[in-house]
C-alpha cells in the first residue's frame, strides 16, 4: 500500500473494509503485509458501509474492467481466490474525528483506486487545519 508509513506517522487512523468472509481476513493481511502496522482490516459481507460510504455496485462491469485487468496482469498483478462481492467497488474517505467527510473517493470500476497522493494531501491539509485552530495533533 504505497504511503502507509506517511499517514501512519501523520496519526491517521487507517481502517480497511472488505467485504469477504471473516476467514480470507488474515490472508488478505499476510498478502498485503499489514501485520505490526496501525491499520484495522475489518469485513462487512452485508455491504452497508459500502453503501453508506454510497459506493456502487454495477450489475456489471463492462470493458473498462477488461482492460484494467488485462493491464495489472501485464503489471505483473496475480490473481487472487475471489473473497467477497466481486461487483462491489470500492473507494476511499477520510474522515476526521468530529465525522465530518474530508476525502472521499468512489470507485467508477474495479481498477479505479483512490490516489494516495491524494489521501495524505487531504490528511497534511487537515493537520494544518487543526494546527492553525491551536488544537492537538
Amino acid at each position: 500500500m504505497p504511503r502507509l508509513a506517511e499517514l501512519e506517522s501523520l496519526g491517521v487512523s487507517i481502517v480497511l473494509v472488505g467485504n469477504g468472509p471473516p476467514a480470507a481476513l488474515a490472508t488478505f493481511v499476510s498478502e498485503m503485509s499489514l501485520g505490526g502496522r496501525r491499520v484495522t482490516v475489518v469485513t462487512d459481507p452485508s455491504l452497508a458501509a459500502f453503501r453508506a460510504a454510497g459506493l456502487a455496485r454495477p450489475r456489471l462491469h463492462g470493458w473498462r474492467a477488461a482492460l484494467e485487468t488485462v493491464l495489472a496482469l501485464g503489471a505483473g498483478y496475480r490473481l487472487r481466490r475471489p473473497a467477497g462481492d466481486l461487483m462491489q467497488l470500492g473507494g476511499a474517505v477520510l474522515v476526521d474525528e468530529t465525522g465530518r467527510l474530508v476525502y472521499h473517493h468512489r470507485g467508477r470500476s474495479p481498477g479505479d483506486l483512490a490516489d494516495s497522493s491524494d489521501i495524505v494531501q487531504a490528511a497534511l491539509a487537515l493537520l494544518v487545519e487543526r494546527r492553525a485552530a491551536g488544537r492537538r495533533v
